[in-house]
């Protein structure tokens, strides 16, 4: 008998403290994020949907069949990674609106004119009269239509990242909140955000994405339905589609688990190694945030390595939950 109470007593301590655990580690489910580092372009004109067509991995035409939004990456000649963007479908069929990082803006801008020619589009700068922010919420059949003055979109790359909301300057959160439910948490800045960027080893932007040193395939433009292999030309179209023909993309883009949270400034770059083998080079990393961290990373040498070295601590890679099932080739097959 004195066994069984002594049972019951622990299983209960176990229980509440297996509750206080969750409660402490439970991220907020609603949180709404501020995008300050990201800005927007406006193109429209009748010519504005067959002109980006040619520059952009994606495919416009998945604008006539009904998407609101789409991935999409400018490339060089040579096949890199320029800009990593969300296309957004505006007031009509002829508008739309590119998101990108801030620091890249202008210079978007610049490429997008040089090609314009004598295109019946005009290309502005709207970052001004906008506010972006980044809505994760589960519940994602409970989310309406656009309202007025604040539109809504799915993030097209995973649902996990929930939405993209784009409202008229001078919208408080509170407005945003109303339309939600109250139950939503307000940030006033975006760390959270890149902190479940990292979890889920999405990269984005110029930091990440250092303009020409990528391939598209490498930072998973092709996972999350960000190219399309059944189009046209486009810059950069021709070792895009060899790539992936091939089926070697020997590097991509992956989360590091760090067994401990990081404080000091990792210096960007710095070498991913196996601990075993200190001088082995296995990727490089883009982005750290407390625990987790992005690099770009040898899939299969980094996987059959467990343990890895980033300057001084320890971390693991971590194959993400949403890769396809069927990538065999790309782990076995190594240089």
């Amino acid at each position: 008998m004195i066994f069984n109470q002594v049972n019951r007593i622990l299983n209960k301590r176990y229980v509440i403290n297996k509750f206080l655990r969750n409660v402490h580690n439970e991220m907020p489910t609603k949180v709404l994020y501020p995008l300050k580092s990201r800005a927007l372009l406006k193109i429209s004109g009748p010519e504005s949907s067959s002109f980006l067509q040619g520059l952009i991995t994606n495919d416009m035409r998945h604008f006539e069949e009904g998407a609101k939004s789409m991935y999409a990456m400018f490339l060089n000649t040579k096949g890199r990674v320029m800009y990593d963007t969300l296309i957004h479908k505006w007031d009509n069929d002829e508008t739309f609106l590119i998101e990108c990082d801030k620091k890249l803006v202008n210079v978007l801008q610049k490429h997008l004119k040089i090609f314009k020619l004598k295109r019946k589009i005009n290309i502005e700068d709207v970052d001004k009269s906008f506010i972006m922010w980044a809505l994760i919420h589960p519940e994602t059949d409970k989310i309406h239509d656009s309202t007025s003055n604040v539109n809504i979109y799915k993030d097209p790359r995973l649902a996990d990242l929930g939405f993209r909301i784009i409202s008229a300057v001078g919208t408080k959160d509170s407005q945003i909140v109303e339309i939600f439910g109250k139950d939503i948490v307000v940030k006033d800045c975006e760390e959270g955000y890149k902190y479940l960027r990292y979890k889920l080893g999405v990269s984005e932007g110029a930091d990440e994405l250092p303009p020409g040193t990528c391939f598209p395939l490498e930072v998973n433009c092709d996972y999350l339905h960000g190219v399309s292999f059944h189009k046209g030309c486009y810059i950069g179209q021709e070792l895009t589609a060899r790539v992936h023909h091939t089926g070697v993309v020997r590097k991509r883009i992956m989360p590091l688990k760090f067994n401990q949270s990081i404080s000091e400034i990792i210096e960007k770059d710095s070498v991913i190694s196996a601990s075993n083998k200190p001088k082995s080079n296995l990727g490089k990393l883009k982005g750290v945030m407390d625990d987790y961290g992005i690099g770009l990373i040898r899939i299969k040498e980094a996987l059959d390595a467990k343990v890895l070295m980033v300057s001084k601590y320890q971390a693991e890679v971590l194959k993400p939950s949403w890769w396809p099932i069927e990538a065999p080739k790309e782990i076995i097959k190594s240089e």
